[in-house]
């Protein structure tokens, strides 16, 4: 179960950074019809790089400490049937709640379109801000679940 925490808050904090990141490109990035431009990451765009190093040698860490878990397949990585049954369902569970979420999104984009008006980029932050939840929601579902069929089997 440690792989399954370790793989599902590290991706989590990968994710939430690299939404702020995007966030912060979206308000203070431009281009110019005259070929002008101005692209910044800003300081989430440093925490983003510095996460994904220290998170890539937690993982190889993790995978000479747990013979179990392949970097390759990250929290798909299975020490038995046992654990392929529970990764299976936990995959269902999550399926189904971000396909949920995909959905009210792919009606709700539009409409919040219309209530931002002519803020274009906060709409544009909007957007990212919700694509980034959903991978989120997503990865705790999966842990949660995760741990749920753990207990329960």
């Amino acid at each position: 179960m440690k792989k399954v925490i370790i793989e599902q808050i590290g991706n989590g904090i990968l994710v939430g950074l690299g939404t702020c990141m995007l966030v912060f490109m979206v308000a203070n990035s431009h281009w110019d019809v005259n070929g002008t431009s101005s692209f910044q990451f800003g300081p989430f765009g440093i925490l983003f790089l510095a996460w994904l190093i220290v998170f890539g040698i937690i993982r190889l860490g993790l995978s000479k400490l747990d013979q179990s878990y392949h970097t390759g397949e990250g929290e798909l990585s299975a020490g038995d049937e046992r654990e392929r049954k529970i990764s299976q369902r936990a995959l269902g569970w999550t399926y189904r709640v971000v396909f949920t979420l995909l959905i009210i999104e792919l009606f709700g984009v539009p409409v919040m379109s219309i209530g931002f008006g002519s803020r274009l980029v906060l709409f544009r932050q909007a957007v990212v801000v919700v694509i980034g939840s959903t991978l989120i929601i997503g990865f705790l579902t999966y842990l949660v679940g995760w741990i749920y069929y753990d207990i329960t089997e």
